[in-house]
């Protein structure tokens, strides 16, 4: 009997040892974990701080990124100048994204610089500064505490001319799957700020021209913030928001490359017909009275070089794509069309002429250059460059293209302030009759 209670009292003593020692070892290990946390943190936070001031200069970076710039070239190019006064304004650092396909957006293949030239635009925005998207995804991709961030859409209204600004449904699914904004690993949760901003009825036309500065003083209240991070975008504005400025310098490599290709064309005439919204049954007909113009043009002035710039498919095995996003069907109409011009004349074109064959040795992937070439793409740049130093530049008439357009207008202002200044320029638009 003695032996069992002595055993019994051994078996509690070890069993309250053991419990014992396992609260001592948690707590322990609780008090080594918070110590080592705090000393992690003690040693991440000044890593933070040099790796801000590796990318933008300072303590802490605040960044505006346009993750996404609506439209196609000619229209994004000034939406983004928009973007740079705002980025002036509330003295952030904007984030250049990756273009391709005639547009801006982070979802691209190349660098910003593949289609502007960003020496010359420091120059002309000294007080903006820039980092290009893969830095800024380095920058975040080394934080320790990953950069917290705000959600800004810009929006303007058809007849309310107020400012508004009003919290937004958050849509991170949307960020997330969509515009793949996880590569960028930002701090995308519930304490994420989704804004939207109604800009009243500014930025509805292409031409507008004013300062507004009631505008940037209420942009400025609006947009302080502390977070890191500002993703912005600008959905159904259609001009710019304050005063209108000169489009983005294109790169270098363009601009020679077009000026190469104009010296060995000059004197030439050049066509831009954008068959998109043309009329299908007139299609033949609007090619007829285009051969008839294009003769009646050569024989006057003796020019025989003539430069074709189209949304209608001109490269090789691009599966009958158009060199335009908005330009979805191509009918035998519009190759019958074609090849009514070809079998009239020797046009010169961005594929005949294989003034873009350089960029096979540019340092990107020969299928991601081979997407750029296939629709809309950087050819849409070079056509604009050369139909703007044509000595004439012909249009189609109503009912054979998209009459109006920005790129359109962009040639046509651009020619307007040549045409005052230089000899060469000998029309700013003229239009073949059906």
């Amino acid at each position: 009997m003695n032996f069992t209670i002595t055993s019994l009292r051994t078996t509690f003593f070890i069993f309250t040892l053991f419990i014992l020692f396992i609260f001592t070892f948690c707590s322990i290990s609780r008090h080594l974990y918070i110590e080592l946390k705090d000393i992690e943190e003690i040693t991440l936070e000044p890593l933070d701080i040099e790796i801000n001031r590796k990318y933008c200069g300072a303590n802490k970076c605040k960044f505006l990124f346009p993750y996404v710039v609506e439209e196609q070239e000619t229209q994004c190019n000034r939406h983004f100048i928009s973007l740079m006064q705002i980025a002036q304004r509330i003295d952030r650092i904007i984030v250049l994204p990756n273009v391709g396909g005639s547009s801006i957006s982070s979802l691209k293949s190349f660098p910003f610089d593949f289609y502007y030239n960003l020496d010359e635009l420091s120059k002309r925005f000294p007080k903006v500064k820039f980092i290009l998207q893969k830095e800024f995804q380095k920058w975040a991709n080394e934080l320790y505490n990953k950069p917290d961030t705000i959600h800004v859409s810009l929006r303007n209204s058809r007849s309310n001319p107020k400012y508004i600004s009003q919290y937004d449904i958050p849509f991170i699914d949307k960020l997330l799957k969509k515009y793949r904004i996880g590569r960028f690993d930002l701090k995308l949760n519930n304490s994420t700020i989704f804004k939207r901003i109604n800009v009243g009825k500014n930025g509805r036309g292409s031409r507008q021209n004013r300062e507004n500065n009631d505008l940037k003083e209420f942009l400025s209240a609006e947009l302080e913030s502390n977070a890191e991070v500002m993703l912005i975008t600008q959905n159904e504005i259609r001009g710019p928001l304050f005063e209108r400025l000169t489009p983005m310098p294109y790169a270098r490599h363009i601009i020679n490359t077009t000026s190469n290709l104009i010296k060995k064309l000059n004197p030439y005439i050049a066509i831009h017909w954008r068959m998109e919204r043309g009329q299908i049954d007139l299609m033949s007909k609007c090619a007829e009275g285009l051969v008839t113009y294009l003769r009646n043009l050569t024989l006057t002035t003796g020019i025989t070089n003539i430069y074709l710039a189209t949304d209608y498919p001109l490269a090789e095995n691009n599966n009958n794509k158009s060199q335009s996003r908005t330009f979805h069907y191509i009918y035998e109409e519009h190759h019958i069309a074609m090849k009514i011009l070809n079998s009239s004349f020797n046009l010169n074109t961005w594929v005949s002429t294989h003034m873009l064959d350089y960029l096979k040795s540019y340092p990107a992937k020969e299928e991601q250059l081979q997407i750029e070439l296939e629709g809309t793409g950087i050819q849409g740049i070079f056509d604009k460059l050369i139909l703007i130093q044509a000595d004439y530049f012909i249009g189609g008439p109503k009912g054979c293209c998209r009459f109006d357009s920005t790129y359109t207008n962009h040639v046509m202002e651009t020619r307007e302030e040549l045409f005052k200044n230089n000899g060469s320029i000998k029309n700013i638009i003229d239009r073949w009759e059906l």
